[in-house]
């Protein structure tokens, strides 16, 4: 007994060593990225911030098709072929080749059609020459994401944490003096900036790693890219639909609302997301490359999961309620008290984004199986009615309804990835992974409870007094089941610095 309990901490600290670099790049990149947004912002206000995240969401959805996948499906790929140099080699030869030309003609085509995409987001001509700056950087954005995939799938991770905190103070800075400069016409130039600083990085740091590139023989290369674009597309799929609906949805607020609502409901967005998407974005890296090796054993795999669903639930309902009590507080100091009427947005979002985090391993676990059409037909349902929902409620109950879509779609998303992992692979939950959901639904549901009962002051007086109870209890937990003290690690990680 005294071993499994052994092994189950040593696996779980390795799990939370892992995760603790990754976090800690992320909250580095999420500090320069709330100050760009705070600078951008205060310089040209919620309609500016709207043009940013018109352009952003482009971005996101063109780069989506220009990697088709790619990214996603290449960390498997190289995960699986890290033992072997000589198949890494092949590996890394046939996914860089593919994804340079696929971004390539990505951008290409984005220049031809960048009268109808300014006049299709903006609704006039005047973006014409942002757009075709975008185009080059739908094509370096391409080969930033090939190389964070190739330093994640060998498991770089020093590499991986290097380069993105570079990139993240080189391009927050510009961004930040471009946008200072040029105004809304600096926008476009703002956005390259951030991405080209990420691409230089990793590409620098992937030629570090000095693996030897073999270059396979064309029936080889065939099988290899087919498997490749199998996988791609069906991330694409879901990504690209992810990225289409995003637009529609802010397309649609900015018609029926207007530019400002663009702004708020974006920035509601990045708050309800940005605890959970250090937490997530932490354990990803170090959870699809493990989960890859194992996916042909379904027991490892379930084992996998409900250790990943226990420490990720665990860690994430102390932020979750966090943001909901003290939402107002958030959009004033991150943004500006333009902002805080999406502080009811954030609320329905961030209880949206606690049914992602418990989704989110069975999520991977399908992308691991290689079920890329299973995991795209699941993305397409959600986003389709996350933006349908939006519509619908929006019509019913106008500006105060905008967030219960996102919480509605992930409802449903949950059901869908759930049985899906029990049909691939026959998971069920473990004693353990049940009582972590269940402490954490009962704190939340106080929490929200607290927020929406209590309407002065009082309410933060008695949200903090619950949110230390329900921070001990996690903290105890965490460290009698799992063997981690979260505050040593983080004392050690200070004095470290």
């Amino acid at each position: 007994m005294n071993t499994r309990i052994d092994k189950k901490n040593t696996s779980f600290k390795e799990m939370a060593k892992s995760s603790g670099i990754v976090a800690f790049v992320q909250i580095a990149k999420m500090i320069f990225g709330l100050l760009r947004n705070k600078l951008i912002a205060l310089m040209i206000g919620a309609s500016g911030f709207g043009i940013w995240s018109l352009y952003y969401t482009f971005i996101e959805m063109v780069s989506t098709f220009s990697v088709f996948g790619l990214d996603q499906g290449g960390v498997r790929e190289i995960a699986k072929s890290s033992n072997d140099k000589e198949s890494i080699g092949k590996c890394i030869y046939t996914f860089g080749l593919a994804i340079l030309l696929i971004s390539f003609l990505s951008g290409l085509i984005v220049f031809i059609l960048a009268e109808k995409i300014s006049l299709y987001l903006f609704n006039t001509l005047e973006y014409i020459n942002g757009i075709r700056i975008i185009s080059v950087v739908v094509l370096v954005y391409g080969i930033s994401k090939g190389g964070y995939a190739i330093l994640n799938g060998v498991h770089a991770l020093k590499y991986l944490a290097i380069s993105q905190i570079i990139s993240a103070i080189v391009g927050s800075l510009s961004a930040i003096l471009l946008v200072y400069w040029g105004g809304t016409l600096g926008i476009p130039y703002a956005l390259a900036t951030v991405i080209i600083s990420s691409a230089i990085m990793t590409v620098f740091y992937v030629r570090k790693l000095k693996i030897k590139i073999v270059v396979p023989k064309k029936a080889e290369f065939y099988l290899r890219i087919r498997s490749l674009l199998y996988l791609g597309l069906g991330f694409t799929v879901a990504g690209l639909i992810s990225s289409v609906m995003t637009l529609q949805s802010r397309s649609f607020l900015s018609s029926h609302y207007n530019m400002d609502a663009v702004g708020i409901y974006q920035a509601s967005w990045t708050i309800s997301n940005l605890y959970i998407g250090i937490i997530l974005s932490a354990m990803g890296i170090d959870f699809m490359p493990r989960l890859a090796k194992v996916s042909d054993d379904n027991q490892a795999m379930n084992k996998l999961i409900n250790q990943q669903i226990e420490f990720g639930v665990a860690l994430s309902s102390i932020g979750i309620t966090f943001i909901l009590l003290l939402s107002p507080i958030i959009l004033q100091i991150l943004y500006s008290s333009e902002f805080i009427a999406g502080s009811s947005i954030i609320r329905w979002q961030v209880l949206g984004v606690a049914l992602r985090v418990l989704a989110f391993p069975f999520s991977y676990s399908i992308m691991a199986k290689g079920k890329s059409i299973q995991y795209a037909f699941i993305q397409v349902f959600f986003w389709t009615g996350d933006y349908l929902l939006l519509m619908l409620f929006s019509h019913l109950w106008g500006f105060d309804a905008l967030g219960i879509n996102y919480f509605v779609a992930y409802c449903f998303y949950l059901a869908f990835t759930y049985c899906a992992c029990r049909y691939n692979h026959s998971f069920a939950f473990s004693r353990n992974s049940y009582l972590v959901i269940l402490l954490s639904a009962i704190f939340i549901i106080i929490t929200l409870v607290v927020c929406f009962g209590i309407k002065s002051y009082w309410v933060y007086v008695v949200g903090c007094f619950i949110w230390l109870i329900q921070f001990a209890l996690t903290y105890f937990y965490v460290k009698e089941k799992m063997g981690i003290d979260i505050l040593q690690l983080v004392r050690k990680r200070i004095l470290k610095k």
